[in-house]
């Protein structure tokens, strides 16, 4: 109950002030009101005399002449303007020479049985004159605006005004206890405030200074990575629409088409590559980690190497036995050494030795057991300043053409989405190291048949499709890679077109977009599950948060863009005829 006795007590100190205040504020309302409608009553009765000046002026010559036609010409003029609600002009002699009436009645014929119209604001009358003799006269009436309209104005006044003094009187008692909070406060505190004011002071100036470097860091890297994407598919989109617009040329022979269609694909892999790095980087890109034995991987890709890096580089290995199997993207961990491997290359130009080493980390309470791999290589060294930015996108030490700078930061988005680190080491001079840390699996790793078994697709059937997609061309190219597979497709532009099409069709297969609006591709496959749990469902995606945080929910996955073999394969394996107990 207190604090309603300090609002009373409040009150009673506040109502003689916002009373007046209110009366005031209400006083002037009215005022500004009738102001109001006398200012606009002036305005229409100048408005009218100015009407009527410009007409006289107008129609001088036609009545010197008895013109009728001509005046009658300058006084329909005005029937645009809605507010004129008559025009007549009157000779010399005071008789109607020519005008009109609004409401459709019959001007007065003379000048001396002129009345202000019924509902008129204002009559004006202006003289028509040649050489300073009168020859005529004119006259105008006003129509007002609509009541209606002017007191939705007044209306308005009046309810801001009376919204301004309940304003004035809660202010008044919220003003009134302010100040006495504010009072105790600075008595009780005094001393205090100087020093947090000055505290406060120094914290807001570091708290701008950090907030603009953190500003200016991020804008500087987001204008190197736009500007590095836009460079590189400027140059990927050079070649594919210039081989387009080589295969619309009439009259090519077989060999000419079979080469740009060629360059077209190679370059659309390209690009598929390049956003499949900065996917990396960004630790987005969808991975599918499998078990592995990190020896037998690097053993595997010995062949690989040696082809990649030529004659002129060594290749050593010193690789630990007994180690923890890793579960990693064996498709990315590839590709992290082969970048390593290729940037090692170019800082040995007249040829050096690459070491490849793992080992066993020591083991931490954060991370666990974890294991390393370690690629050394006897070149030219980096120098500290460049220690600290080769993990960015598109930052290269190479010449033009040489290098797209995406290869360390594909590594860092690898390694840190896998749940590991990456450290680089490096003395100029004297060569550089770079370390991936990868946390241990606790499950075993699969055998080389196993694996072997694990990839093998052996069914070749066809079958109704349903393919889901709101996008109409990447639907359509679907619907006619499936039908060049063999397969009957319909197509979906949404998730609640796709369920209905599967309540009424026979379908035995659903190849659906991710990304949709209303309804989501993964949302779709929950509602297909229950209503059919045997039909297979795959999906399809450029890029899903989703996904690539929570995994497709143990659905097949195709990523855009894909091309006929893919597809071919994904579908082969869901509509592969299950064993029994499988």
């Amino acid at each position: 109950m207190r604090p309603f006795n300090r609002l009373a007590r409040g009150w009673r100190s506040v109502p003689a002030a916002a009373g007046l205040m209110a009366a005031l504020l209400l006083l002037a309302g009215l005022g500004i009101i009738f102001q109001s409608e006398s200012a606009y009553r002036e305005q229409k009765v100048r408005e009218a005399r100015v009407q009527a000046e410009i007409l006289a002026a107008s129609v001088t010559a036609a009545l010197d002449f008895a013109d009728a036609a001509a005046a009658q010409e300058s006084v329909n003029a005005l029937r645009v303007n809605p507010q004129i609600r008559s025009a007549a002009v009157y000779d010399g002699e005071g008789v109607l020479f020519a005008g009109f009436q609004r409401s459709g009645t019959t001007l007065p014929p003379t000048l001396a049985e002129i009345l202000p119209p019924e509902g008129s604001i204002a009559i004006a009358a202006a003289p028509v004159a040649r050489d300073g003799t009168r020859i005529g006269t004119v006259s105008l009436s006003v129509v007002p605006e609509p009541l209606s309209r002017r007191l939705t104005r007044y209306a308005l006044i009046a309810l801001f005004v009376v919204m301004t003094a309940l304003v004035v009187g809660v202010l008044g008692i919220a003003h009134t206890a302010l100040r006495r909070v504010n009072r105790e406060l600075a008595e009780r505190a005094s001393a205090l405030a100087e020093a947090n004011r000055e505290l406060e002071i120094q914290i807001e100036e570091r708290a701008k200074a950090e907030e603009q470097l953190r500003q200016a860091q991020k804008m500087q890297a987001l204008g190197q990575l736009t500007g590095g994407i836009a460079h590189d598919f400027n140059n990927l989109l050079t070649v594919i629409q210039g081989s387009a617009d080589i295969l619309q040329r009439p009259n090519l022979t077989e060999e000419t088409r079979i080469r740009f269609a060629g360059a077209i694909a190679q370059t659309a892999g390209r690009a598929a590559a390049l956003t499949s790095q900065l996917l990396a980087f960004a630790r987005r890109q969808p991975l599918r980690p499998e078990v592995l034995d990190l020896n037998e991987q690097i053993l595997g890709m010995a062949d690989l190497l040696d082809r990649t890096l030529g004659e002129r580089i060594q290749i050593s290995l010193d690789l630990a036995s007994d180690l923890c199997p890793a579960e990693v993207d064996p498709t990315q961990l590839e590709s992290a050494v082969l970048n390593i491997a290729v940037n090692a290359r170019d800082a040995m130009p007249d040829g050096g030795t690459l070491t490849i080493r793992t080992t066993d980390a020591e083991e931490n309470a954060e991370r666990g057991r974890a294991l390393l791999l370690a690629i050394s290589d006897t070149g030219e060294g980096i120098d500290p300043e460049t220690q600290a930015r080769v993990f960015e996108p598109f930052f290269t030490t190479k010449g033009v053409g040489k290098g797209t700078g995406l290869g360390l930061s594909q590594v860092y988005g690898f390694a840190t989405q896998s749940g590991g680190d990456v450290f680089i080491d490096s003395v100029a001079g004297e060569g550089s190291t770079i370390t991936i840390l990868l946390p241990c699996s606790e499950r075993e790793a699969a055998t080389g048949e196993a694996a072997r078994e694990q990839q093998v697709r052996t069914c070749a059937a066809t079958g109704c499709v349903l393919v889901v997609d709101d996008n109409e061309d990447v639907g359509a190219f679907a619907e006619t890679l499936l039908g060049e597979l063999g397969h009957t497709v319909i197509r979906a532009r949404s998730g609640a077109e796709a369920l209905r099409l599967a309540a009424e069709a026979r379908i035995d297969a659903v190849f659906t977009d991710v990304v949709m609006p209303e309804m989501s591709g993964l949302e779709l496959a929950e509602r297909l599950h229950e209503q059919r749990p045997e039909l297979p469902v795959i999906l399809t995606t450029g890029f899903s948060d989703r996904i690539a945080t929570s995994g497709s929910g143990g659905l097949p996955v195709v990523y855009k863009p894909y091309r006929l073999e893919t597809i071919a394969a994904a579908l082969g394996e869901a509509m592969r005829p299950k064993e029994d107990g499988s």
